[in-house]
Formats: structure tokens, sequence, C-alpha cells
């Protein structure tokens, strides 16, 4: 009996070639590192950190978005006050055709005395007085201004409260023939008072002739 070798059958056995290991890049390194990469530049010790690099990166492009929309949204608010202003002015320019001061020191000054006239009445007269004496001193102050001014509200009511402006305007032709009609009335009531006059001479001159 031979001696019995344990590897005779190695002939037999087939090697397969295993995979060979490629050497990592030192970018991946960087990368996969969460120590990062170290560097000595003149003698100094430089450690990036991707991890954290990245962190700050992303912030940082959040910050700037922000502050590009913030500052957009800056410019916008600006221009559309700036044409509010522009518009504002304008129509005051269109408006106001006399000197406000002292106009309106003298227009105040009526619109209190007239509200200290009715301090004991009701509401209703407390609020109307101030403005019908306001009105009336402004129309003899201010009288281009206070026309344009009526001008423009007539012109917002009719665009805006178009109900209110017919019944102004129903109103107004009403008030017209009314005063109209009164002025006729009158005349007629003239006339009559002097041929009544003058039928009572006819009849007194008679009487004494």
């Amino acid at each position: 009996m031979g001696k019995r070798t344990f590897y005779e059958d190695d002939e037999l056995i087939l090697n397969k070639p295993g995979i060979p290991l490629e050497e990592t890049s030192s970018k991946l390194k960087q990368q996969e590192s969460t120590h990062g990469d170290v560097e000595f530049v003149d003698g100094m010790v430089i450690r990036s950190t991707p991890i954290l690099e990245n962190y700050t990166s992303n912030f940082r492009k959040y910050l700037h978005d922000k502050f590009t929309i913030i500052t957009a949204e800056l410019g916008t608010q600006k221009s559309a006050i700036e044409n509010e202003f522009n518009n504002l002015k304008s129509e005051y320019d269109q408006i106001v055709k006399e000197p406000i001061l002292p106009n309106l020191i003298y227009i105040l000054t009526i619109s209190l005395s007239g509200s200290i006239l009715v301090r004991n009445r009701n509401i209703g007269l407390r609020f109307i007085t101030p403005l019908l004496f306001g009105g009336v001193t402004m129309n003899y102050t201010m009288p281009n201004t206070f026309n344009n001014l009526v001008s423009s509200y007539e012109k917002f009511e009719h665009e805006n409260i178009p109900e209110l402006s017919k019944q102004k305007q129903e109103l107004a032709v009403y008030y017209q023939q009314f005063r109209k009609e009164f002025y006729n009335q009158q005349i007629n009531l003239n006339e009559s008072i002097l041929s009544s006059i003058h039928d009572l001479r006819k009849f007194i001159n008679d009487k004494i002739n």
C-alpha cells in the first residue's frame, strides 16, 4: 500500500482568477472621508472636510437664491410705490390750482366754527354743518380747486357707485323742474298781484269820478 497524499487531486481544481483591486483615487478618498484631506501649505496644515463643504455650499446657494428673490421683490415694491406716488402727484396737480396756504387755514377755521355752533345739536347736524361751512369757504377761497374736486368726485361716483349717481341726476332734474315751476308760479303771482292792484285803482278812480 502506497503513501496517501491529501493533495493528489489538486490537478483537477481549476483556479478562478480573482477580481483585481483598483486603487482608490485621491478625489474619491477625499469625498468618502469624514475627516477630509490634509494638505501642507507653507508649513500650515490645511484640512478640507467634503461633507461640511457640501453643506456650506448648499447653504450659501440657498442664501443667495433667497437674497436674489428678496432683492427682486423689494425692487418691484419700490417701483410700485414710485408709480403710486407719481399718480397721486399727477392727480394732485390736476385738482389743486390755488395755493394751499393760507387758504387751508381759512377752510379749517370756518369748519371748526360751524362745528362749535352746532355742538349741542343732533349728530347728523354736527356732521353736516362743518362740511357745509368748509365747502362754502373752499368754493370762495379756492374756486378752481373746488370745481375740480367736485368733478373728480362725480367721476369716481359714476364709475364706482352708478346707482347713487343715477339717483343724484334724477334729483337734480327734479330740482330743476321744481325751480322752474316755482319761478313760473312766482311770475304768475306777481302778474296777478299787479293786475289786482290795477283793477283796484281803476275801481277807486271810477268811484271818485
